[in-house]
């Protein structure tokens, strides 16, 4: 290793060679080192056996950046810490993590959680998001890990329960647990104190299905915003206007009864809509079960995809690019749910959810006589739920079947909405 004399001009001289990162011992002064970046970039470290010589392990303990730290700070934090070791066998690295660990607070980890886990890895990360800021955020972000006990997420627990709902309680502590197992896997904790806590209601699962008055006043509400023009917003009906992509998304959700970050984050790559048979295939890593999913697109739903394929930037990789960012992200999930959120209320619908529509089309192909796995394949449920021997040995893609079921309620679904059939088999 090179080396250099304890002068400044020297230190502050140093190039890395050959244009790579460079690591310079510094003489006279033992332990102390200076790294040299490309950039110019100068760092102080110190670096040390914890074992002494017998132990070939080395640990480096960084000083600072030398434009801050001059060269008898430097120095002297290097006696430091060399005296730390030789003379009270302490480690140096192993304390400042650990006092690092102890200063951490619940806020800091949520943000490593969101950036390193939920935002590259889960589909419900916006979700997150809104939980985080809206019920735990006030009691939790500037709380240290360390300071985190188990009564004190009880207590919190059942007041939110009586403040908002015991679901919305559920709902905080899983996201609370979902970020203190993963310190737990990352070593940031020795124990989870929300782990087995028992919740404070019982979830129930979503009944609501759409009844046919109000699919049609769904579909017909997308199609009058077709021709609707700012003044239309202006004079009475402030609210109601969609974006053409927000329009298409719901309509395909309706259509294709897959879910929402589903289609939202669909990519054209995936799609194959110029051919007889149209298909869509979703590939695992966007899936649920994490399984390619081939699903045939029938006319209506076929001319969606294009529509949106034609409207969208020719170099965005997505179907419904984000419009602040067109080329790196797709549009959010939660714009739809909102989006529906504000549809329903003008047009005095119950709540609907985009899941709800999923959950429709799943019992009108029921009331529509299409077979439960069949219709357990459109919806791509878990192979666990179709039994071992469908799930691991049958590698069919049902493609026929899928296209026939999805078709048949195409069908039911023009007729609901006044479309004739001969319109529908002509559609391109």
């Amino acid at each position: 290793m090179p080396s250099l004399k304890a002068n400044h001009r020297q230190i502050l001289a140093a190039q890395p060679i050959d244009g790579k990162r460079t690591r310079y011992r510094i003489e006279g002064v033992p332990g102390l080192w200076l790294s040299v970046c490309p950039s110019g970039k100068r760092t102080w470290y110190v670096r040390y056996q914890p074992g002494g010589r017998d132990d070939r392990v080395f640990r480096q303990y960084t000083i600072g950046d030398a434009k801050a730290v001059g060269l008898a700070a430097a120095t002297k934090a290097a006696h430091d810490v060399v005296n730390k070791v030789k003379v009270h066998d302490r480690d140096p690295v192993s304390e400042r993590v650990e006092k690092k660990r102890e200063n951490l607070t619940f806020g800091d980890l949520f943000e490593d959680w969101y950036e390193r886990h939920a935002k590259p890895k889960l589909s419900r990360h916006e979700t997150d998001r809104i939980y985080y800021n809206r019920h735990l955020k006030a009691e939790f972000d500037r709380k240290r890990l360390t300071d985190l006990k188990r009564t004190e997420i009880a207590r919190f627990r059942d007041k939110l329960a009586g403040k908002a709902t015991p679901l919305v309680s559920n709902e905080a502590l899983m996201l609370l647990n979902r970020v203190l197992n993963w310190a737990l896997d990352e070593g940031m904790l020795d124990a989870n104190p929300a782990a087995r806590l028992r919740r404070a209601g019982k979830s129930k699962p979503r009944e609501r299905v759409l009844p046919p008055g109000d699919i049609t006043k769904l579909w017909n509400a997308l199609a009058a915003m077709e021709t609707m023009t700012g003044e239309h917003m202006a004079r009475a009906e402030k609210g109601r206007m969609l974006s053409p992509a927000t329009r298409s998304i719901i309509r395909l959700l309706l259509l294709t009864a897959q879910r929402r970050s589903e289609v939202t984050e669909a990519r054209k790559s995936e799609l194959q809509i110029d051919g007889p048979e149209p298909v869509w295939m979703i590939p695992g890593e966007r899936t649920k079960n994490g399984l390619l999913h081939r699903l045939p697109l029938c006319p209506m739903a076929a001319v969606e995809f294009r529509k949106a394929v034609r409207a969208a930037p020719v170099k965005s990789p997505f179907v419904f690019p984000s419009a602040e960012d067109p080329d790196h992200a797709s549009m959010t999930p939660m714009a739809i749910t909102r989006a529906m959120a504000r549809v329903v209320v003008e047009l005095k619908i119950a709540k609907v959810s985009p899941h709800d529509l999923r959950r429709t089309v799943g019992t009108e192909m029921a009331r529509l006589g299409i077979p439960l796995h069949v219709r357990s394949l459109v919806l791509n449920h878990s192979p666990q739920s179709r039994g071992v021997t469908e799930a691991v040995y049958n590698r069919y893609a049902y493609d026929k079947e899928k296209r026939e079921a999805l078709a048949t309620w195409e069908a039911e679904l023009a007729t609901l909405i006044g479309m004739p059939h001969r319109i529908l088999t002509n559609v391109n």
